[in-house]
């Protein structure tokens, strides 16, 4: 009737104003399709027998449905833990089928078209059904069931079958606004839950971890952040923290999964995202499961979805005036699918054919090419030795065939036989470290290998990689003429004695946060325990959820990393000191800036730093023998860490925030001569998933492996080459 009367009045202006007229028409369009649903007031009305509601009154304007209570449960086994609370009576809605959800879980979206007096309720729901087979987007249809929170989110449980009214309808999906009375972004997501809507421009969603496969999901997914990235909570707040909480808070509060039904059909209008981009235009319904909030699309995405706030950059010629140290994690180097030799557990973590390694050394090498450091350290290389067959080996020779200048070229690190597990292998894992270094401008000196702990219980083993520790004389023209005038002289020239300036690094990496260790294991085994005690009553059920949420997001092995830290430090500090020296850590620490092998290794102050402490790992040997007994904290070893106060530039690696894992730590006397410092921005903030496709599908078309990978033009090889970034320092 409005809207007849709306259109009454604009023939009338049409003769007097016509861009008066566009303006009312503008306004009736926006009343017919309320909430941006294209509901259209002309056609016949359709019959829903027994609608009592609608489904803004069943969403409501909170967290939870107004019709749903703490007294009507779906489970009726007394404190169960999976227990999903129900409305009272049924309720009868109609809508628009905007997705239709298959395999587990099944069951489909649906949203009112009318508009609704309820400005800040969702006007979609989840109907929970395995009866979908009729089911089809854009039907409408009429539901009637019990109104339920299924862990956190509101959804229909059907009492009857669906019944699919006359005449479908498209809709318009809804932007997503946020409103003043939003307290934070999840708020905002709340209003919409259920819906079918559209992220905009002005909401400002930035990738925090590009395109990548959950393979316990199956799903393909990307997580936004609103207004800004997300950081680990422990790279600006010591692990378990009041900020370190709020900082994960807020993380949560401000992501949004998106969440995509399969892969290279729904990215092939993407040549690449970024961490940071901004992200606009895309469609989807939301959903929130697990504790999060997931936009599902259906459309594929394009390029010009996603807006690069900070760009791909390419290295620029650097002076050789510095020495440039680095470090980059190559994601598993593995040279057995080309006749490599076998490492210690015979396993392959890498490539499994001749043309995924082919594109991985075309990566990798071009990688080490482009940083041009002096000195590189280089994490999860298969550890198969040092002769022919060795991944090392491979790989040197790939990096210095395409270095032209020959003063540029590199030699790797060997330690003594004597060090080596089996008298081959640097450690007896499948992967190692490895160091690259330029003989022209470092003189190796000696070298050593560092044992560092191995965890040995009846609950199961855990070890680190050995520290591969090398001494070396700084090479340069100046010390260079110093040093002949220091032989021909007897150790004297014009500026008195000759002193050499030595450099001491050790390349790292310490065991990762995903397996456990003893102390992971007994909590797990006393979280066991107290689970299946708490059915029993609620005291019981508390008492397991309280411990079960306890952490400091420190990931597993925390009290064994920070051990190694320990001993690795003590062990650099028994050095010769009869030189002046300089000693350098550098590695994957799989440690975030404030968790605590970097405040044992850098500026951690048991004295004064009130509650928190840093524990130590029990049952660690180093190589048979006990450390008896288990160490106990120390003051922080004084190292610095140069990329400190640089959290939002400084991450190396993207899980669901953003972090660094990687670091160049440096003593005390070697701080005043650092001139650049730099992480290179190529790998966790790309996705490897695309760049990985569009070279599998050049593959498809060619037959010879050398013609696809002359022929990636559309990728420049750098970029994805691993998951970690690479970074480096200069140095006077």
């Amino acid at each position: 009737m409005l809207g007849g009367l709306f259109r009454g009045a604009i023939l009338i202006i049409v003769t007097m104003n016509s861009a008066l007229a566009a303006e009312l028409m503008q306004k009736d369009n926006e009343y017919d399709n309320y909430n941006n649903s294209n509901y259209n007031v002309k056609q016949q009305p359709v019959l829903c027998v027994g609608e009592n509601s609608s489904i803004s009154q069943l969403q409501g304007e909170g967290k939870r449905s107004p019709f749903v209570n703490n007294t009507t449960a779906f489970d009726t086994k007394p404190y169960s833990k999976k227990k999903h609370y129900r409305s009272d009576k049924v309720f009868t809605v109609q809508g628009v089928v905007t997705k239709v959800k298959l395999g587990r879980d099944a069951g489909f979206f649906m949203q009112q078209t009318t508009a609704t007096t309820l400005s800040l309720a969702s006007t979609g729901i989840f109907v929970s059904t395995d009866n979908i087979a009729n089911i089809k987007r854009e039907s409408r249809v009429c539901v009637s069931g019990f109104v339920v929170e299924h862990y956190g989110m509101t959804r229909l449980q059907p009492t009857a079958g669906v019944k699919i009214l006359a005449n479908a309808v498209r809709l318009t999906p809804t932007n997503i606004m946020v409103a003043t009375a939003d307290a934070d972004f999840s708020q905002t997501l709340e209003r919409y839950e259920g819906m079918k809507v559209r992220l905009v421009n002005s909401l400002d969603m930035r990738v925090t971890k590009p395109l990548h496969y959950i393979r316990r999901w199956q799903r393909y997914t990307i997580v936004l952040s609103h207004q800004q990235i997300n950081l680990h909570p422990n790279t600006t707040a010591l692990p378990g923290s009041i900020d370190a909480d709020q900082q994960a808070l807020a993380n949560k509060q401000r992501r949004l999964y998106l969440q995509l039904d399969s892969g290279d059909s729904l990215t092939s209008g993407l040549e690449h995202m970024r961490v940071n981009d901004r992200v606009s235009g895309i469609v989807g319904v939301i959903a929130f499961s697990y504790g999060e909030f997931r936009l599902l699309v259906d459309n594929a995405l394009s390029q010009a979805q996603f807006i690069h706030m900070s760009d791909r950059q390419i290295l620029p010629p650097r002076s050789d005036n510095y020495l440039r140290i680095a470090s980059f994690n190559v994601l598993n180097y593995f040279n057995s699918a080309a006749g490599g030799g076998i490492n210690p557990l015979m396993q392959n973590r890498g490539a499994k054919t001749v043309f995924e390694l082919g594109k991985q050394e075309v990566q990798l090498r071009d990688t080490i090419v482009a940083l041009d450091a002096d000195f590189i350290g280089l994490m999860e290389m298969e550890n198969n030795g040092f002769g022919k067959q060795s991944a090392i080996r491979r790989l040197l020779g790939l990096v210095n065939d395409a270095i032209t200048n020959p003063s540029k070229h590199y030699a790797f690190i060997q330690p003594d036989k004597s060090d080596l597990h089996q008298g081959r292998f640097l450690g007896s894992g499948a992967i190692t470290v490895a160091g690259f270094y330029r003989p022209t401008k470092l003189q190796l000196v000696n070298t050593r290998v560092i044992q560092l702990p191995v965890q040995r219980s009846r609950l199961g083993n855990a070890y680190h990689r050995p520290a591969l520790t090398a001494t070396f004389i700084r090479i340069d023209d100046d010390r260079e003429h110093d040093w002949e005038n220091s032989k021909q002289g007897n150790g004297k020239h014009n500026s008195g004695e000759y002193r050499e300036k030595r450099l001491t690094i050790s390349v790292n990496h310490l065991k990762s946060k995903g397996s456990k260790c003893f102390e992971d294991k007994q909590r797990a085994t006393m979280l066991k325990k107290l689970k299946r005690n708490s059915s029993k009553d609620k005291p019981s059920l508390r008492a397991w959820q309280q411990v079960k949420h306890q952490s400091d997001r420190q990931g597993h092995c925390a009290q064994f990393r920070a051990t190694a830290a320990t001993v690795l430090a003590q062990a650099l500090a028994s050095e010769p000191v009869d030189k002046p020296n300089g000693t350098i850590i550098l590695g994957d620490l799989n440690s975030y800036p404030q968790e605590d092998p970097l405040l044992v290794l850098t500026d951690h102050d048991p004295a004064g730093s009130g509650y928190y402490k840093i524990d130590h790992s029990e049952y660690n040997y180093l190589g048979e023998t006990l450390l008896t007994p288990p160490l106990k904290p120390v003051a922080g070893f004084g190292y610095h860490d140069p990329f400190m106060n640089q959290a939002y530039d400084s991450w190396t690696y993207s899980f669901n925030a953003l972090g660094r894992l990687d670091y160049i730590l440096l003593s005390p006397d070697l701080v005043s001569s650092i001139v650049t410092k730099k992480v290179w921005h190529i790998n966790a903030a790309e996705s490897h998933l695309l760049n990985s496709r569009k070279v599998l599908n050049a593959s498809r078309s060619r037959d010879n492996n050398r013609a696809v990978l002359a022929n990636m033009t559309d990728i420049t090889p750098v970029f994805s080459s691993s998951d970690h970034e690479p970074l480096f320092i200069e140095l006077k």
